[in-house]
């Protein structure tokens, strides 16, 4: 496969212009592959574990928020400062511990398209800023995460009219107000199976969710947040429901629906809460939701709705033990609950019309108040009647902030003893201080967590935990690069170049004088939803000569391996890598978009870039045969490199105009002309591209990325996809 070449006049400061041609390496020496990875029993690998705030036997530990009457954390109180009751008796306390957490919205990124590219093909802006903030966040460690918090979508209440607005309004929240040190997570009602995998720290990951969400029909509310009325219909033997049937009937039926619905919402949350109790940081649900009931009218007496208040209470408790706070927002934005122009009241009684409006204002009232319960009694806040849901979620989760940790011994009693039933038990607390206010939790449960002894864990449940985990595991320092990909003969797959740092690796003298290491390897891709989707795992052993394995410690070690992608969309695929002597881990992730090259469209692979070595250039066949320089999978490079890129085009039948341009996080640095790549008559689905620049000698240190928009001028894609963006990260050191 010949490659197209591309030329580049460099514009920008500290470039100056190349072209060449991407050029083969050999690959690492002595790197053996086996078919299959044998991993050995060894000793226990444990991760290192933040302090978790739980009901305990002896202390119960809550949250609270202390403000003045601006609305400013107060920071400066001890427990003298606090009054604390149990079922009316007073506690002393014997801990109130301020815990700091930065969340100004100054320090949220601030423009819109950051990290999305625009659907018509024109060239995206960059990831913006400000200084010291990374748009593309790098590995993300445990102690460095100071809010974990949960969007969760009651796509069992939506509306398809609240659906679109709440979507807009995720992806606005998504782009200006993530904070440094925010750990995310977007969780469907619908599908709260994922645990911890979609707790991510990458935006474009968050946007793909965002963007893969529909509404579903399994909601409990149709196409408006309240049925409108239709015209009644007064037919012999039939009912208003235009049926023989009595109404009565499709009304129980209904409210069981309903009900059911409702506690599935309050089920996935507390799936959830179990989920996220060991999560760094501050930790925190927001329910987008259009509210549930929990009392009902039995015979004209209101009564709590067993099944709802049920599950209810059972999501309070867990929150309580937890040290979850939930927050909710009602999707609906501002309702009068009054008619609305969609009603058709037809044939319908004075009194009758007055009466359904009074119903349809009960319901809102209603539903916000199952919202409004649920977050008083965990310590948060409800936000309801605005139509600026960004803004309402900015209040939610601009209160999870700094807070105390106020702990107490309960009175004598308080914990049910083995094989009783727990008993709720009322909690208020107060600050002495005046003109300050306090908010937290309302009650616990009187029953002590169980003992948890941990098991024995494999080598291979060790590798599954770190690919898992949200958090880099940084024993083995390991840098990733993903590059999707296609092959007629392989389908959809991410290519990923991990290099490993060789001075993490155990190397030990082998009979022949070579210094070997073994090493385990996992890949898994998750979808939007955190399942997994693909799966690789494999090992390699390193049989180093003594000068082969002192380059290897000065440059690390590459590895290169294919994970398979089922379907097109948004994934995050992550790695793990483990020294089978020492049982060290490392971990990374990397966001990867598939575009749907099977059945068409136009698209570009991920990009390789490399150092040109004159030595070892010779025409590039494709990447797939392309050799990988150590430069390819680190991506580091001097100031005066020749840098080498390449990449492939598929699905073009026509000439493509591909712009290359270099960016500084907010700052273009270079901005190169357009060329035509002309698709060589064999090229069949794919071809290949490169071309080169050299970077300035003066060029400062940084992080930049080269991106590439490729146009398609076949007229034959009407209504198809005409163009693909990349990019590729690199360092200048």
């Amino acid at each position: 496969m010949t490659p197209a070449r591309i030329g580049l006049s460099v514009l920008g400061i500290g470039l100056v212009s190349t072209s060449v041609l991407i050029g083969h390496a050999q690959a690492p020496a002595a790197l053996n592959v086996p078919n299959a990875p044998n991993v050995p029993n060894a000793p226990n690998a444990q991760n290192a574990n933040a302090p978790v705030f739980r009901v305990g036997v002896d202390v119960v530990r809550i949250d609270a928020v202390v403000t003045d009457k601006d609305g400013r954390v107060v920071p400066d109180l001890t427990a003298n400062d606090f009054e604390l009751r149990e079922d009316g008796g007073l506690i002393p306390l014997t801990l109130a511990q301020f815990v700091p957490v930065v969340t100004s919205s100054e320090n949220g990124l601030a423009q819109a398209a950051l990290s999305r590219t625009r659907a018509d093909g024109a060239e995206a802006p960059p990831p913006q800023a400000p200084a010291g903030v990374q748009s593309k966040p790098g590995p993300t460690a445990r102690a460095d995460v100071q809010r974990s918090i949960a969007f969760v979508i009651d796509d069992l209440s939506l509306s398809f009219e609240s659906f679109e607005p709440t979507r807009k309004a995720l992806h606005k929240y998504i782009d200006t107000d993530i904070q440094p040190g925010d750990l995310v997570a977007l969780v469907r009602t619908s599908s709260p199976g994922g645990t911890l995998k979609p707790f991510t720290t990458d935006r474009r990951l968050l946007h793909g969710q965002v963007d893969a969400m529909r509404w579903t029909l399994n909601s409990r509310n149709g196409i408006e947040p309240f049925e409108p009325l239709r015209s009644k219909l007064v037919l012999a033997g039939m009912g208003e429901y235009g049926s023989s049937e009595d109404p009565e009937d499709f009304r129980k039926v209904e409210n069981l629906r309903t009900q059911m619905s409702a506690a599935g919402t309050l089920g996935a949350l507390n799936l959830l809460v179990r989920s996220a109790r060991d999560l760094p940081g501050r930790r925190a649900l927001v329910l987008l939701s259009e509210g549930f009931e929990i009392m009902a009218n039995d015979l004209g007496t209101w009564q709590p709705i067993p099944r709802v208040r049920g599950a209810l209470d059972r999501l309070i408790e867990q929150a309580t033990r937890a040290g979850v706070v939930i927050y909710t927002v009602d999707a609906r934005g501002l309702q009068s609950g009054g008619l609305q122009a969609a009603d058709n009241t037809a044939g319908r009684e004075a009194d009758a019309i007055a009466s359904a409006g009074g119903d349809r204002l009960k319901k809102l009232i209603d539903t916000q108040e199952g919202m409004g319960y649920l977050a008083e009694q965990t310590g948060g806040i409800a936000v309801a009647n605005t139509n600026d849901l960004a803004t309402g979620l900015r209040r939610a989760t601009d209160d999870v902030r700094s807070y105390y940790i106020i702990g107490f011994t309960p009175s004598a009693g308080s914990f049910a003893a083995p094989g009783k039933t727990p008993r709720e038990h009322r909690i208020s607390l107060k600050v002495k201080r005046p003109g300050l206010k306090v908010r937290t939790r309302k009650s616990f449960f009187g029953v002590s967590d169980p003992d948890v002894v941990p098991g024995p864990i494999t080598p291979a449940e060790a590798l599954r935990e770190a690919v898992m985990s949200p958090f880099a595991t940084t024993e083995i320092p390991l840098k990733g690069t993903a590059l999707a990909a296609f092959s007629p003969t392989s389908g959809t797959f991410v290519r990923a170049l991990l290099h490993l740092d060789a001075r993490a690796l155990t190397f030990t003298p082998d009979a022949e004088g070579h210094r070997t290491a073994e090493v385990d390897v996992l890949g898994m891709a998750f979808d939007q939803e955190g399942i997994e989707v693909g799966h690789f795992s494999t090992g390699f052993s390193l049989a180093l000569t003594e000068h082969a394995a002192q380059a290897a410690l000065e440059d690390g070690v590459v590895y290169v391996l294919r994970v398979p992608i089922p379907h097109p969309g948004a994934y995050q695929v992550r790695f793990a890598v483990r020294d089978r002597h020492s049982g060290s881990l490392g971990s990374v992730g990397e966001f990867v978009q598939i575009d749907d090259v099977a059945k068409g469209d136009f698209a570009l692979s991920g990009i390789v870039i490399g150092e040109n070595n004159a030595a070892n250039v010779r025409p590039a066949e494709g990447l797939d045969a392309a050799g990988l320089l150590r430069q390819q999978a680190r991506r580091i490079f001097a100031p005066g490199t020749n840098l080498t890129f390449a990449y492939e085009v598929y699905n073009a039948s026509a000439p493509v105009q591909a712009s290359i341009t270099v960016w500084q996080g907010e700052r273009k640095i270079t901005d190169g002309p357009t060329d035509t790549l002309t698709p060589p008559a064999e090229a069949g689905q794919r071809f290949a591209a490169a071309g080169g620049i050299k970077l300035g000698e003066k060029l400062a240190s940084g992080d930049y990325f080269l991106q590439v928009v490729a146009r398609t001028s076949d007229s034959e894609r009407k209504g198809k996809q005409r163009s693909a963006t990349q990019r590729v990260e690199f360092e200048v050191r």
